[in-house]
């Protein structure tokens, strides 16, 4: 009996496979095709190789297949196969076409010559007068023919480049892509599909279904103090059970920018950061959402400033990059950028770095080696000059598009599907070192916190330009003054608010002028600086805090400024841009107490690599460099505490510190008169003094060491090991 059932159980098996197999090949045919007709290439390509190893002489599933490997990069050097093996075993009816496809796929493969020869053999073979059907394929042809001269002109100038895959926690086996990053490349936004996607697997209709796909999600990621990328987390504001992309993040990290489509082609919206909560996204005016497509866009740091990509009529090409400047808070009319930045084909993905003049893009024109490529443009003198293509292998034989690099331009960020080695899924995130050929961008980021009696508030930053008119353009004058401003005399750049949790703020900066810097809030005195960066030559990180009080408080804790200086800046700020610290008045006693150790002149260098790169900012790290190398002393040096440094030192008075003596005051070749008082020969020394002049009302005191009469900020005496070689 019991045999018997299994038997029974065997036939039945037996006649299902059976059933499945006499049922299979229509059922797969008809799903290959449903995949497809809609360019799922991958799952077609599944379907067809089982469908074409079944049935091997069927040249349409073997077609398909290979047509299915152009499409799938994991794939592509199979199209060569599949097509050679047509060529050569096909029939003359079934051979019309196939030179063409072997052209595409040997470009897609990099073999560029033979993907020319391949090609002239096609439109040779249609002759002077093709078809109308054949028309598409003849024009296309020609166009995948320059694809190929520009690569392989660009594999002669092969980049020095390193891309790596950024690994999780952003990257996990599902789909990651379209990052945006803040200008210090705090913070990643970008698109994620998979089983952390709102809903869950929906089916057409946005209803739950096993058998549904994941829809698109925005998450967010932030740098850990270890400068590793924390474990990401939805923008839940921003998201919908429908598709939800990042596209852009303002360079300060507070205005994010998505898209979404709701029945239409889709458009481009707008979310504010609140403390820690991003706002529901508002659409953007109609000046940038039109009946078209509108789906790629990036923000100027100054926020005048906003370039999109649209589908919309009047254009260059299919799909062109426009810009709209901002007019008393609302975007103004979209301007084509022209034939220098669009071409007959399309443009996408548009990033303005904060430098406000470097524009990256994407275009399957220009010096394309196929589909979209990477580009970027520099405006001099009110022109954009020729796109420069970003080269392999950056850009590939596919599409490339999304790429925004950080404020430093050391570091680029861009997703592919490229798969290989170091892909963990279906689409991922990669980094790439540099991030710009040639020449950095020149750029000062001021960034900083801003205390309300010393907890951190929301302000406002206001940045102004100073005595700036007579440095202006025609156009950019014609622009102000269609804004109702002056050109003359200072010019406000903006006002951008510290978050109301952190306190943190960031701000990027054009060189070539002195900026006037103020922080305030209601209820609280407002405080302000200057920032000289008119002869900036390389990239400068300015990190500022500001302490606002309250009227009658007693404020102990300096306003601090410290510059990540580049080799041959000039770029300083006029009041504090040496040596910050944010000890406060109750370090004295602890400094009274110790300061007195002798000093020995012998004693070994101190080790200072616990405390390399990172900030005098940190009232620890202050406390340790005290603990490391407060008494230490060493032949001609000595530390002087600096009270001030200005510009314009006649708007400096000194008095409340008179009973200290009468300062030092040098005016530097960069144009900064700094006022010193006395000498020590310890920085626990100097650091009793300095406290004693914050007492007396001097927050911005600060200590700086000199050698042999240079002058040199802490930083750079810990960078050079206290009397290194490199200070001899």
């Amino acid at each position: 009996m019991q045999n018997g059932r299994y038997l029974l159980s065997f036939l039945f098996v037996v006649c299902l496979t059976f059933i499945v197999k006499a049922q299979s090949s229509k059922e797969i045919e008809e799903e290959a095709f449903y995949f497809f007709s809609n360019k799922d290439y991958k799952k077609a390509y599944e379907l067809y190789d089982k469908l074409s190893a079944k049935s091997p002489k069927e040249i349409d599933y073997k077609f398909k297949l290979g047509y299915c490997c152009l499409y799938y990069p994991e794939k592509k050097s199979r199209a060569i196969d599949i097509f050679e093996d047509m060529k050569k075993t096909g029939k003359a009816k079934d051979l019309k076409d196939i030179d063409y496809y072997l052209g595409k796929a040997y470009h897609v493969n990099y073999r560029f010559q033979d993907a020319i020869k391949t090609l002239e053999s096609y439109i040779s073979s249609v002759g002077a007068k093709a078809k109308e059907d054949d028309k598409f394929f003849v024009e296309d042809a020609k166009n995948v023919i320059k694809n190929c001269n520009n690569g392989i002109e660009l594999i002669d100038k092969k980049i020095q480049a390193e891309i790596t895959n950024i690994g999780p926690p952003i990257n996990t086996d599902e789909v990651e892509g379209v990052p945006v990053i803040t200008a210090d490349e705090s913070m990643m936004i970008f698109t994620y599909a998979g089983s952390k996607s709102m809903g869950g697997k929906l089916n057409e209709e946005l209803k739950p279904d096993p058998n549904g796909e994941y829809r698109e999600d925005v998450f967010m990621s932030v740098k850990t103090n270890d400068s590793l990328w924390s474990e990401p987390t939805p923008v839940t504001s921003v998201n919908t059970n429908g598709n939800d992309a990042a596209i852009a993040i303002s360079p300060d990290g507070t205005k994010l920018f998505s898209f979404a489509s709701n029945n239409d082609l889709g458009d481009l919206y707008m979310s504010v950061l609140n403390g820690n909560e991003w706002s529901k996204p508002e659409k953007l005016n109609k000046n940038i959402n039109s009946e078209a497509w509108e789906g790629s866009c990036s923000m100027s740091a100054d926020e005048r400033f906003l370039y999109f990509a649209s589908e919309r009529k009047g254009g260059l090409g299919g799909r062109d990059i426009y810009v709209s400047q901002k007019v008393n808070g609302e975007w103004g009319p979209a301007i084509n950028m022209g034939p220098k930045i669009n071409t007959a084909n399309d443009e996408d993905a548009p990033f303005i770095h904060p430098d406000g003049i470097t524009l990256f893009f994407s275009s399957k024109g220009h010096s394309s080696i196929g589909g979209y490529d990477i580009m970027f443009s520099v405006q001099k003198d009110g022109e954009w000059l020729e796109p420069r293509n970003m080269g392999i292998p950056l850009n590939t034989t596919e599409d490339d598009r999304y790429y925004v690099i950080n404020a430093k331009g050391d570091k680029g960020f861009f997703s592919s599907d490229r798969g290989g080695a170091g892909g963990k899924g279906k689409q991922d995130i990669y980094m790439v070192t540099p991030g710009i050929l040639g020449e950095k961008p020149i750029i000062a980021m001021l960034k900083g916190t801003v205390y309300g009696n010393d907890k951190p508030i929301q302000g406002t930053i206001s940045v102004i330009r100073l005595n700036v008119g007579e440095k202006l353009s025609d156009e950019e004058k014609a622009a102000m003054q269609a804004q109702g401003i002056t050109p003359a005399g200072n010019v406000n750049i903006g006002d951008y608010l510290s978050n109301s949790i952190s306190g943190k703020y960031l701000v990027a900066l054009s060189p070539g002028s002195v900026y006037k810097i103020k922080a305030s809030a209601p209820g609280y005195e407002s405080a302000e600086e200057e920032l000289d960066i008119e002869n900036l030559e390389k990239f400068l990180e300015v990190r500022k805090d500001f302490y606002l009080y309250t009227e009658g408080t007693n404020t102990t804790t300096p306003n601090t400024t410290t510059a990540t200086a580049v080799a041959n800046t000039t770029g300083t700020t006029t009041t504090s841009v040496s040596n910050p610290t944010t000890t406060t008045q109750t370090d004295v006693t602890t400094t009274e107490n110790t300061s007195k150790e002798p000093c020995n002149p012998n004693s070994p260098l101190p080790d200072f690599s616990p405390l390399k790169g990172k900030s005098l900012n940190d009232p620890a790290v202050y406390k340790q460099l005290l603990s490391i190398a407060g008494n230490h002393c060493a032949g001609t040096m000595i530390f002087k505490v600096q009270i001030a440094a200005y510009r314009h030192p006649e708007n400096y008075k000194y008095d409340h510190l008179k009973q200290y003596g009468k300062p030092e005051v040098v005016n530097y070749p960069d144009g900064i008169t700094r006022f010193t008082q006395l000498e020590f020969k310890t920085i626990k020394e100097a650091e009793v003094q300095r406290q004693k002049a914050i007492s007396k009302g001097q927050k911005d005191a600060w200590i700086v060491g000199f050698v042999d009469g240079k002058r040199y900020t802490l930083e750079e005496l810990i960078a050079l090991d206290f009397l290194g070689k490199s200070v001899n």
